[in-house]
Order: structure tokens, then C-alpha cells, then sequence
């Protein structure tokens, strides 16, 4: 899968590592994919996200080293092997919590390029969403096929019909979220360069995204829901030209925006073009409800502020 990114190599992208002031691997460059997902409670539902982290693990198995969740702790796949998820989900009812993280980090302070996480709610009173991500180094997928990312994530959405999504560059932090935190002001400087680069938190974002889609990226998951409110499938597909892919699946539409994903780069008034012009068509059906992108900021930068502008980067 070739990926050219503006003079950079996947692999040269791959070696940015951003350390703390201990050394630690706090962050680096990936692909990512978060799926928003309805009914996440329902056992269908639960056992079709199984399936999917199940086929991660057997794709990059070697590169796991720990697993954990709210009730399992944190565990090593070299000490104790991981059951199968569905023997998990399937005692459960359909209100019961279920959590699985998946991480290549040997500790809570490192990134690894190699992560897979669900929470998947139980039944409440009102509407909230669970979520599947995943993540990819830049030349494990410069290793497969050509396609291999999108007809990854095109394979997922068939399966579990998401409400909406994204998919594309991102800053891959720690899985856990006080290191995750504690990362952020040494992420502010690349966040406000590169509009092409996802900063994700799904388990804190998700409760944000229950009424509009969180944004766009290279690859944009909407649902019908969406869809309807932007006048329709075809009607959108009528405004964009063959720079821009469709992939149907069971109740929306995965787009892909331009051939390769882009990092752009702020500094040089590079906003990626086709980026720009899904993000226009499609910004009336964005959240407005969320707060914060990140959290810890340098001094004398407003964290509200800083998530406003980065939402509407693509303006």
C-alpha cells in the first residue's frame, strides 16, 4: 500500500516519536480508525466488534503485549493468554459494561503503534454510543496490498454498520488515558501544524458525538442518519468529484477523500484540498456539544478555544 506524504516516507513518519522528559515513546505518528456505534449494548452488536478485534490480533499478534478493561485489569499475553472476546460477551446481558484494550505498550506511559479498544455501554434510559478503534503503523500498511486500510475499515463498517466515523492520520497516544493527558501539551505544536493528523479520546468524545459526527479525515464513516440530514447519498455524491470514493455499506457510506491521506501543514497555508471540501458539505451535521479535544495545554492557550479552531481546521 504506497503512501506518499509530502516529501515524508511512511517510514521516515514512523520515526517521529515524541518523549517526555523520562524518555518515554508518549506519542507518534499512525493510521487510525474510530467506528461510533448505536444499539452497542445489543449482543449482535458486541459479538460483530469481537469478531473485528479478534481479526486485528491475528493480523499483528507478535507486536501485542498487554490487554486489560474495567474488570480484567491489566494483564500480559506473555503471562496469562487472553480469552477468546465472544466467550466473554456472551454471558453478559444486555446490561452489562464491556471494555477490552489491546495494546503493543509494555507500559501505561508508552504509545505503541499497535492498539485496538472497544466500550461498548450498557442499556441506559437515554441514547449513547460505543465505539471500536484501531491503529496501524505507517509501515506495516506500506507492507500489505494496495487498498489494504480502506477495504480494512470498509470490512468492519459491513460488519457493524457504524453511526459514524473516521479514519486516517493520527497522533497515537497511550491507551490510557492519565498518560494519554499528560502528553498533550507536547502534542499542541504538531495538532496546531498538521490539520491532517487525528487527535482522538473516543471514551471521552463518544458522549459528545451522540447527536453530530466529531469531523472528518481521510476516510469519513457517515450512517443514513446523517445521510438524510445532508439531503441524501446522492445528492452529496452529486458535488464531488473523482477524487472522492464511495463504499457502500448496510446503512451508509465510508468516503474516501483524495487517493492517499494527507498531513497537511498549517504553516504553509496547505490545507488539504479534498479534506476541505468533504468538511464544507458535510458541517451541519457536526457536534457541537464537544468541550475539549485536549485537555493539558501549554500556558495562555484556551483549551475551549483550541478545540473550536481544530474542529473547524478545514473551514
Amino acid at each position: 500500500m504506497e503512501i506518499p506524504l509530502q516529501g515524508f516516507t511512511p517510514k521516515d513518519l514512523d520515526k517521529i516519536k515524541i518523549k517526555d522528559k523520562d524518555n518515554h515513546i508518549v506519542a507518534q505518528i499512525g493510521m487510525m480508525v474510530t467506528l461510533y456505534l448505536e444499539n452497542a449494548y445489543e449482543k449482535q452488536c458486541r459479538l460483530a466488534v469481537a469478531q473485528c478485534i479478534e481479526e486485528y490480533m491475528a493480523l499483528v499478534r507478535p507486536h501485542l503485549k498487554r490487554y486489560g478493561g474495567e474488570k480484567l485489569g491489566v494483564r500480559k499475553f506473555s503471562q496469562t493468554p487472553i480469552q477468546p472476546l465472544a466467550e466473554m460477551i456472551e454471558p453478559l446481558d444486555e446490561y452489562d459494561f464491556f471494555e477490552i484494550i489491546i495494546t503493543g505498550s509494555e507500559t501505561d506511559e508508552e504509545s505503541s503503534p499497535y492498539n485496538v479498544e472497544t466500550v461498548l455501554g450498557e442499556k441506559r434510559s437515554y441514547k449513547q454510543i460505543g465505539y471500536l478503534s484501531a491503529t496501524f503503523p505507517l509501515a506495516f500498511l506500506e507492507e500489505q496490498p494496495g487498498g489494504f486500510f480502506q477495504q480494512f475499515v470498509h470490512d468492519w463498517c459491513k460488519r457493524l454498520s457504524p453511526y459514524h466515523g473516521y479514519g486516517g492520520l493520527g497522533l497515537i497516544r497511550s491507551v490510557y488515558t492519565g498518560a494519554a493527558r499528560r502528553a498533550e501539551p507536547l502534542l499542541y505544536p504538531l495538532i496546531k501544524r498538521f490539520p491532517g493528523l487525528e487527535i482522538d479520546m473516543p471514551h471521552f468524545h463518544s458522549s459528545d458525538c451522540v447527536e453530530g459526527i466529531k469531523g472528518i479525515n481521510w476516510l469519513t464513516i457517515l450512517s443514513d442518519t446523517f445521510l438524510q440530514k445532508l439531503g441524501g447519498k446522492a445528492a452529496l455524491r452529486a458535488q464531488l468529484d473523482d477524487d472522492f470514493i464511495f463504499y457502500d455499506y448496510p446503512g451508509g457510506v465510508m468516503i474516501q477523500a483524495g487517493p492517499f491521506p494527507q498531513i497537511g501543514d498549517m504553516e504553509q497555508g496547505n490545507i488539504p484540498k479534498q479534506y476541505q471540501t468533504l468538511y464544507r458539505l458535510v458541517k451541519s451535521v457536526q457536534t457541537d456539544k464537544l468541550k475539549y479535544i485536549v485537555v493539558e495545554v501549554p500556558e495562555g492557550v484556551n483549551a475551549k478555544e483550541f478545540t473550536k479552531w481544530w474542529l473547524h481546521r478545514f473551514e
